[in-house]
C-alpha cells in the first residue's frame, strides 16, 4: 500500500530543510515497519510549485530518488489547482495534501496506512496540534467533537472541522472528478468543498485519537484569512447546487450558515441579535457545540 503526499510549494525554500527531514523520518518508520511485520509500505513525495519564478531547491540525495516528483506549473493556478496536479501523477492508494509550512509527525504515515488497512475507503482523520501565536492546542479536545469529525450535518450547520487537508489521509479513487474539473479561483476552502463532496455520497471518515499533524498559523497561511475562505467557500456552493451532489434543502442551510457568520463577524451588536433571531436554528446549534466541543476559539468558517 502506498500513500501520496502532495505538496503546493509557493516561494517555499525556507521550509525545505525541515520538509525534507520529515519526509525522510516518515519513510524510515515505514521501512522499519516492512522489515519487522513483512508489509509493503511506500510513499512518494509529489512537490507542486506554484511560483514559476522559483526553482524549487532540495538536497541532491532527495532530488535524484524516483519517488521525490517536481511539478513545475507554467503559471500560477493556486492551492486547488496544484493540487489536482500533483493528484494527476499520485500513484499512492492514499493521498495527503499537506501545506509547505506544516508538520507531520515522523510516524504519520505509517500509522495512516495502518488505519488505511482495516478501514477501507475511509477518509482517516487524526487528531492535530493547532499553533497560533498564543501558544498550542489540541484541535480535538472532548469525545464529543472526535465524534462528530466525520457527521454530515455538522459540515452544514457548524462548519468544517478539519483544519487542514495535511491531517488527512484520502482514498485516491474516492476524490470525485467534480472536485478535479471545477477548480476554485478563491483559495482557501478546496478541502472544505473535498469533504462536502465525500460526505454527501456516504464515505466515512475514520478518526485517529493522535496529533499526527501540527498546523501552524502564520500571516501566510490563507486558511486565517476569513473573507477569502469564505469568498472560496460561496464560489463552490452553485457547484455542489447543480452537480446534484447536494439536496437543495442541504445547500440552502450551507449557504445560509455561511452568510450567516460572515455578516455576524463584521455586525455590531444590535446586528448580531437580529441576524441570530432571524438564524435561531443555526444559533442554538452553534452554541451547543461550543459548550459541548469546549472551544472558545474553534476552527469552524
Amino acid at each position: 500500500m502506498k500513500i501520496s503526499v502532495i505538496t503546493t510549494f509557493y516561494d517555499g525554500n525556507k521550509y525545505m530543510p525541515e520538509y525534507q527531514k520529515m519526509m525522510i523520518a516518515n519513510e524510515e518508520k515505514l521501512v522499519e515497519a516492512n522489515q519487522k511485520s513483512g508489509s509493503d509500505y511506500s510513499m512518494e513525495v509529489i512537490i507542486v510549485n506554484d511560483s514559476p519564478n522559483v526553482h524549487v531547491t532540495l538536497q541532491a540525495l532527495n532530488a535524484s530518488k524516483k519517488n521525490w516528483i517536481v511539478l513545475n506549473n507554467k503559471k500560477n493556478l493556486g492551492i486547488h489547482g496544484s493540487r489536482v496536479e500533483g493528484l494527476k501523477v499520485a500513484t499512492g492508494d492514499y493521498i495527503v495534501f499537506l501545506d509547505q509550512d506544516d508538520r507531520l509527525s515522523d510516524d504519520a504515515l505509517l500509522t495512516f496506512l495502518q488505519m488505511a488497512s482495516h478501514s477501507e475507503l475511509k477518509v482517516i482523520v487524526s487528531n492535530c496540534n493547532f499553533e497560533t501565536k498564543n501558544g498550542s492546542n489540541l484541535l480535538y479536545r472532548t469525545d464529543y467533537q472526535k465524534k462528530r469529525v466525520g457527521q454530515y450535518d455538522v459540515y452544514l450547520c457548524i462548519g468544517t472541522q478539519i483544519v487542514s487537508p495535511g491531517q488527512c489521509a484520502i482514498p485516491r479513487v474516492v476524490i470525485p472528478d467534480l472536485w478535479k474539473e471545477h477548480i476554485l479561483t478563491h483559495n482557501g476552502a478546496d478541502d472544505y468543498f473535498l469533504w462536502l463532496l465525500l460526505l454527501s455520497i456516504g464515505i466515512g471518515f475514520q478518526y485517529v485519537d493522535m496529533p499526527l499533524y501540527t498546523h501552524v498559523y502564520t500571516g501566510e497561511n490563507i486558511s486565517n484569512e476569513t473573507e477569502k475562505t469564505d469568498a472560496s467557500v460561496f464560489e463552490f456552493i452553485p457547484y455542489l447546487r447543480q452537480s446534484g451532489f447536494m439536496q437543495k434543502d442541504e445547500a440552502d442551510l450551507l449557504e445560509r450558515m455561511m452568510h450567516y457568520k460572515a455578516d455576524f463577524r463584521k455586525g455590531n451588536i444590535v446586528t448580531k441579535i437580529v441576524l441570530s433571531l432571524k438564524n435561531f436554528d443555526i444559533f442554538v446549534n452553534n452554541l451547543i457545540f461550543k459548550k459541548r466541543t469546549k472551544t472558545p476559539y474553534g476552527f469552524n468558517r
